[in-house]
């Protein structure tokens, strides 16, 4: 699964678009983007220029939505399971968290609705989780050195699959 993610990720690697100024990554989704849509759903809500469309060989992969504003959707069985900041995108979320941004300023802004757990493979680093009021959505955090380096959203049960599709 990992090299169809990778493949895919490739493949949109040129795909450069600017995300609307208006998008902060929720609970649930980011802009008009939400867990539970399918890719047809999503695919007008963005210019996805160059986007190659193709059918998937595998159940769970990534689409890239390309440039400084860069975020990816994970999708399980043609519908949004996962949104992922990583690498060097700029979107925050509603609460204003973003990549690099201290723990410390994490507590500052989430306070004790932060769950705090060792990193899975970084032993310099934190899994930390906000959870949603019903309990069905959530927000993760991964650190390495105490800074933010990805931050994942959507429902319970995909935000926690430590190794994306693998």
């Amino acid at each position: 699964m990992k090299l169809a993610a990778l493949a895919f990720g490739s493949l949109l690697a040129g795909v450069a678009v600017a995300a609307p100024a208006r998008w902060c990554l929720g609970m649930s989704g980011i802009g008009a983007v939400r867990a539970g849509m399918t890719v047809e759903q999503v695919l007008p809500l963005a210019d996805w220029s160059g986007l190659e469309r193709r059918q998937q060989a595998e159940s769970c992969w990534y689409l890239r939505y390309a440039g400084p504003q860069e975020f990816w959707l994970m999708i399980i069985d043609g519908r949004v399971a996962r949104i992922e900041l990583r690498g060097k995108s700029t979107l925050r979320t509603i609460g204003g968290a973003h990549l690099g941004m201290t723990e410390d300023a994490l507590r500052a802004l989430y306070g004790a609705r932060l769950d705090v757990q060792p990193h899975k493979y970084d032993p310099q680093g934190h899994t930390i989780v906000l959870r949603s009021g019903g309990g069905d959505h959530g927000l993760r955090f991964e650190t390495s050195k105490g800074a933010v380096t990805a931050v994942q959203a959507g429902p319970w049960e995909h935000l926690n699959y430590v190794e994306g599709c693998s």
